[in-house]
Order: C-alpha cells, then structure tokens, then sequence
C-alpha cells in the first residue's frame, strides 16, 4: 500500500529533523596530541611544553600530551599529522620548513604543506642569534662574511633540518658574503643540540632562538654575534643586528598550530578559542618572553593562514637561488 501524503509528509519532516538533532562531538573529548616535529629541548619543544599545563583548564579537563617526532627536518612529524583524522585530537606545532616551504625542497613529499593543513593560530614569534665558537677568529659579522669568502675549507653551520630557518639564514649569511662563499652544513635533532656542538667545537656558528642559546651564552660555551631582527633586544643588549650589515638578513623563528586539511570550521574556532585563552595568560606570556624572548601573536586561524603564505612567498626564491633540494 502506498503511505498517504499525510504519511508522506511525516516521513519527510524525520528526513529533516534527524540530522538537526545531531549534535557535534564535543572538543575534545580525549587527550589530545600536538606532535612537535623536532627533539626536545628547542624552542618549539619548549613553547609546546610551556602551553601544556594550561590545557586542562580550557579543554574539559583533557591533557595536551607533547610528542616528539623529529627528523627530516620537520617532516616525518608533519606526514604523521597531515595523515591524521581532521578531529582535533592530533596537532602539529608549524614552523617554516614543513609547514611553509617543503614543497620547494623534497621530491616525493607525502603531503603538500599548502593543501594538507588546516591553519588554527599563530602562537609566538622569537627573534634569533648568530652564535659561534670561543675561539672562532672573526669577532663580528663583517668578519665571520670574510671567512666565509676566504675560508679554503669552508665554514661549518648546525641546523636543525633542511628548509629549517636555522639553514637558510646561513644560506642568505653564504648569499650575502658572495660566490666563493662554502658552507658546510651539519644536522642536529634541536636547536639546543646545535649549540652545544658549537660549544664542542664541531661546528664554526648556527643561527637559534635566544632561548636555545641562552644557557651556553651563560656559561660563556659560545659568543652571540649578532640578531637576526630589524632592531636590537633587551635579552642580549649589546648585541648588534644582522641587518645592519646587510637589510636582507631579517627574519624570526615563528610557530603556530595546524591540523590535518579538512577540519570543521566549528571544531578549528573551538580550538583556536582555547589557544587564546591560554596565550592570553600573564604567567604564559611572561615565561615565553623571560624563557625565548617571544612575542606571544594569537588572533584567528585567518591571519595564521595569511603569515603561511607570506613566509611561503619570501623563502621559497631563497631556496631555489641556493639550489636547496632533498631527493
């Protein structure tokens, strides 16, 4: 028999209201993992950590588990999260190199950083310091350019990774100085590890944040040469900019937080929301400004995808005028 139109109807109106009735899953509803794709002890490592404790207050209760994930220069972190269920419950900590440029330097990549994030906010912005060892002979950065130049084996730099601004800043260092300019590049899984290798002597300088610097500067293991901002800082007074050798060496270590591509826009404010709110704590602020010299950004997902694609469009012509590829 077929249904009456008043049968009809009532099977249309259930149509309708059955998904209305459906309510999203609350966030989050489990522990949720932000990957930072560097070993510990950097400044992204530190800024994860530092964010953690402040998680449960804002998120239910749920803990914000930091797992380390380092390699490829940031890339086998960045896979793991571009590969994860858009839910929210995995994060990637982003920086420059897998979450801007790795698309300009890897063959093969199993993700394309312009694609496969969903950008949720910018967290902090950190000026850098060109370090180098004790006993290196040049005693500014006009100096260390002519060793560059005049050096018959090469200049040896730590980086954390290809594509990691700790390397391209030396590349543009290697730019600037000229064509005999040689680099040689070593690899390190953080940002503290490399400055400890320049105060082992296993490496002529790196560019850091202050925060991985700080305790060898402390210690007297390296010399901070100079900044990489546009002007000097409070935290290592005295110490001049790059820029005021050459404006082009401008630039800082920047880290925000992205998801998997494909996240509800609902479920990206939600989270957003709660990075704020931690962001905006006085006691957070003020470690990151006494711990790395950080300034604390915040502010919609818009503005973070919007600093993507600058940094994407300043850095990749410094990759490809260097030739910068990992096969």
């Amino acid at each position: 028999m077929m249904p009456s139109r008043r049968g009809l109807a009532a099977l249309a109106a259930l149509a309708v209201a059955g998904p209305a009735r459906a309510q999203p899953q609350p966030w989050p509803d489990r522990p949720v993992r932000v990957v930072v794709p560097f070993g510990p002890g950097g400044a992204i490592d530190i800024l994860a950590r530092v964010m953690a404790p402040y998680f449960p207050a804002e998120a239910g209760g749920q803990p914000l588990v930091v797992d380390n994930r380092p390699g490829a220069g940031g890339t086998i972190g960045a896979t793991l999260v571009a590969q994860a269920k858009p839910d929210g419950t995995t994060l990637l900590m982003a920086e420059l190199g897998a979450t801007a440029i790795a698309h300009t330097l890897y063959r093969g990549l199993p993700y394309d950083p312009r694609q496969s994030f969903t950008p949720i906010i910018f967290l902090a912005d950190l000026p850098m310091v060109l370090v180098v060892r004790q006993d290196l002979p040049a005693r500014d950065l006009p100096g260390l350019l002519a060793m560059l130049r005049d050096a018959p084996a090469g200049i040896s730099f730590g980086t954390v990774g290809t594509g990691h601004i700790s390397q391209l800043t030396a590349v543009q260092l290697g730019q600037v100085a000229g064509p005999s300019a040689r680099l040689l590049q070593v690899t390190y899984r953080s940002g503290a590890d490399m400055v400890a290798a320049v105060a082992k002597g296993e490496c002529d300088f790196t560019v850091t944040s202050v925060s991985s610097a700080t305790p060898f500067l402390q210690s007297g293991g390296v010399r901070a040469m100079a900044v990489s901002t546009a002007a000097p800082i409070a935290a290592l007074p005295g110490v001049p900019t790059m820029a005021s050798t050459d404006p082009a060496l401008v630039g800082t270590l920047w880290y925000g937080l992205v998801g998997p591509a494909g996240m509800d826009p609902a479920l990206v404010g939600r989270i957003n929301a709660v990075f704020n709110a931690i962001l905006a704590k006085p006691e957070v602020r003020d470690t990151l400004a006494r711990q790395q010299g950080a300034e604390v950004i915040g502010g919609p997902p818009e503005a973070f995808a919007a600093h993507l694609r600058a940094e994407t469009a300043r850095w990749a012509p410094v990759v490809q005028a260097a030739g910068i590829r990992v096969e």
